[in-house]
Order: C-alpha cells, then structure tokens, then sequence
C-alpha cells in the first residue's frame, strides 16, 4: 500500500485548519488512510487503495480533507483554458523509444523547503508506484527561468551527445551516465537496449534531462526560492502520462501557482491526436440509477444527498434526471471504470455510520478446492528441490503474450476496456512472465531457479463463455 511522509504544519496549511491526531485520523477515512507519528513534524500516512494516486501527497490529502469539509471542491479552469504559445515538439524517432510527454509550465508558486520536500516527494512515488519504477511514467521539475520554448523532445545518438548529469561536476555521454553514474545504474535497463535515447532540450539545445533516468546539473535542479518552474512526465501509457501532469498541475495550483498550458505536438498519431494541450482532462461522464445504489448501500438515499455526497467527493456535473444520476470525476482521478465505483464514493461521503449494518443471513464453512490442494503439492516439490516460487499477476499486456515470445498471431483473451496496455489481456501462459523476470534480474547470480503455479485462461468457441481457465506449472 502507499505510504507517504508529510509535514504536519504544510498539510494544515494546505487544508485551511489544524487537527490534532484523532481528529486527523477520522477526518482522513474519506481516504481510507491512517496516520501514524514519523518524528515532531512529519507524519506518515498508509493509503489502504493503490488506484488514486492524486492523494499520494500533502496536497492532494489536504484537497480531500478540505473539499470534503466545505461540501465542494476548487475549479481549475486551466483544463479548459486558451492555447498559449509554449509549445513542445516530438521527434518522430521516439515513437518506438518513449513515445509520450505531457508538461506545462507554473509561475507564480513560492518554492520553500517545505514545498521542495513535498515536489520531490509527490514526483518519486508517482514514477515509483504509478509509474512502474519510471517505466510507465517519469517526472521531471525545473527552473523554468532560463528555459527557452519551443522545448523538444529528440532521440539522440547516446554515444556522441553529452551534457552533465545532476550530482556531477563533468560531462558524460548518454551511455557513461548509464554504466558510471549512481541514478544511471539504477534505471539503465529503461533505455540500454535501444540505439538511441530521449533527451528533453530548450530551444538552445540546452539539456533540460535523459528521461526517464536523470535531469541535467544546469537547468535540471530545482532550488528554494524558485518561483517559475517546468514541469514534464514522459511514459509508454498516454493516459498514465496525462493523469501524472494532470495531478503534478493540480498540486502546484493548490499552492498559489497559475498553471500555463504546453501544447505538445507530436509527428505521429496518439490516442490523443497530434496535438494536446497539457494538462488536459481525461475523465469521462458515468452514470448509474438511484434504485441501484439504494440497493446496493441498503438504504433509502433522496437526489439531493446523493448530489451532495458526490460533490464533497469532487465529482462535477453532477445531474439526476428521474431516477438517472450522471456526474464527471475531478480531472485529476482515473478510477472511476464503473458505476461501483461512484457508488462507493458516494458511501464514503455520506459515512459509514449512516448505514445500519446487516449481519449475513447464511453461513457456511470454506474449505480450498481440490485443485488448489493439488497445486500446493507441486509448489511444495518445486520448493524443495531448490526453486523459487513466483507470484505474477494474471492480467498482462497482449505484447508481452505475442509479439515478445515471436507468435504475433497467439491467440489471446483481451480485456474489452483496459485500464492500462500492460494490464489489457489474460494470460495464456505463464512463460512470458517469467522470461521478464529473468529480463529485469540477468545481473542477480546465476544459476536462477525459478516457477510458477498459476491460473491461465484459453480461447476455448465451444465453451459457454468462450475460454477455459487451466492451472498449469512453469519452469
């Protein structure tokens, strides 16, 4: 689960009152987060759901506590706001390499120590957590002062381009900084495979970073007392890339900076077109009927306690014709798939409290099913003649079951509205995934020993539901 340290005094600042430990516990269920004491000024707060990382900093838990509080959230017109001259532009050899960037630029923010932690703070454990360890997405902040647009987004030659990496005092190659320096090595097997690399640079050729591994030592590092900064997310999903800029803008707004829109321009199609204005709202309507969640939650909500409990919630046009309830999330969450989802949102605004609990009416004794009990004895044989287990999850990318193993024709159960590419078809195998083990940890000692026992899922037309799920074991 996340779990993220943030100043006590920063967050009351930022939610527009104090709280004192209890008060901040109860306050933060709309979160389902608790609090515990790191040392007399931070606090570190555990968040029981990994699918919102807009409150994976102290200002988006301080947007929720305040929203909450006054029945209504902030308006950020910037996502709806004019085109402006700053421009970024793609180069069409990226589309293979990294083939996504959203940024804009903020001025006006007032950047202290506390406000430096936090940036850095919200920017790692959105490109650690959301990001796949810089994989799906990456972050970079910068003085903006001395950036000169249009900026562009270039692949390079990394044997022949150089520029200083920040926390060094020389100039490296693309390459050097990836085999030589500390932050190179740790994100090296990102780019090492490819003949060449992206580099963000200013209209002068000024090296802004080599997302997603390091920014530059001149116009990469960020200082208290900055006030105009730049701000970019790089990544292999759009719509991760988008909601990252999206929740980095939103942050920066709720501590006093006007938001300047980027439009970025690209020589290839996106599911966004070729040009995007960033940030940009991504969220769609959904809607859901008043009889549902009256059934669902058990209780007898009237329109207005529904309409209010979804705008405490940030949820925006908010309507109900007849029995119909349609509502837009906040632009800056991607997790409302479904009108579950709004429907629990809608309990946690109204509180646990106001629904009376119901005892199940059956009862009965689980037991595991024969099969489990079989796959068991073979992860028990695996185990003891040496070999490490592994746990991978079932839902992969149709990549990773076809074009990888060289079967661009496997025939593979795909999800009809994926939240992400990697998570957007069933597994019909489990060799894939531990080849990509094996990919991530060719430097760990070898002999590797190492198997799964899992569900896979197989085109089957004469099946009722079209697949069958097998258990099977890989080696």
């Amino acid at each position: 689960m996340p779990t993220i340290s943030v100043i006590k005094e920063d967050l009351e600042k930022l939610a527009g009152r104090s709280y004192d430990l209890p008060e901040l516990e109860t306050a933060l269920e709309t979160a389902k987060a608790e609090v515990k004491v790191e040392d007399e000024s931070h606090l570190r707060v555990q968040l029981k759901d990994t699918n919102r990382p807009d409150l994976w900093s102290s200002e988006g838990l301080a947007r929720l506590l305040k929203g909450y509080r006054n029945g209504r959230h902030e308006v950020y017109s910037f996502f709806e706001g004019p085109a402006r001259e700053r421009e970024l532009i793609v180069d069409s050899g990226l589309q293979s390499i990294r083939p996504y960037i959203a940024a804009f630029a903020c001025e006006g923010i007032q950047v202290d120590y506390a406000v430096l932690e936090q940036l850095i703070e919200t920017q790692e454990k959105l490109a650690d957590g959301y990001g796949r360890g810089r994989n799906v997405v990456a972050i970079g902040i910068y003085d903006a002062f001395d950036i000169e647009f249009p900026v562009k987004f270039d692949a390079v030659d990394p044997g022949t381009t150089r520029f200083v990496p920040l926390e060094s005092e020389s100039e490296m190659d693309l390459r050097q900084i990836l085999s030589d320096h500390p932050t190179g090595k740790v994100y090296a097997h990102l780019l090492e495979a490819f003949e060449q690399f992206p580099l963000i640079r200013d209209n002068r050729g000024e090296v802004l970073s080599m997302p997603p591994v390091i920014n530059s030592q001149t116009l990469g590092r960020v200082e208290v007392g900055d006030s105009f900064l730049f701000c970019e997310a790089t990544g292999t999903e759009l719509d991760a890339v988008l909601l990252s800029i999206a929740i980095m803008a939103v942050n920066m707004a709720d501590r006093g900076g006007k938001i300047l829109p980027v439009t970025v321009k690209y020589p290839y199609d996106t599911p966004w077109g070729k040009e995007i204005q960033c940030p940009v709202d991504i969220t769609e309507s959904i809607q859901v009927d008043l009889n549902e969640v009256n059934r669902m939650i058990g209780g007898e909500l009237q329109a207005d306690q529904v309409t209010s409990a979804l705008v405490a919630m940030g949820y925006r046009d908010v309507s109900i014709d007849e029995q119909t309830i349609q509502a837009r999330p906040a632009p800056y969450r991607d997790d409302i798939m479904h009108p579950v989802d709004l429907i629990e949102d809608i309990i946690v605004a109204t509180g646990y409290d106001a629904f009376e609990p119901e005892m199940p009416h059956d009862f009965t004794v689980g037991k595991p099913a024969p099969q489990e009990v079989l796959s068991d004895k073979f992860r028990n044989l695996m185990v003891g003649c040496g070999f490490q287990e592994f746990l991978l999850p079932i839902l992969t990318s149709r990549g990773d079951l076809s074009t990888r193993m060289r079967n661009p024709d496997a025939a593979v159960v795909e999800i009809s509205n994926p939240m992400s590419d990697h998570y957007s078809a069933v597994r019909s195998s489990l060799i894939p995934g531990l080849l990509r083990i094996e990919g991530i940890s060719r430097r760990a000692i070898y002999p590797h020993r190492i198997f799964e026992v899992g569900e896979v899922s197989v085109l089957a037309p004469d099946n009722s539901y079209g697949t069958i799920t097998e258990i099977r074991l890989s080696v």
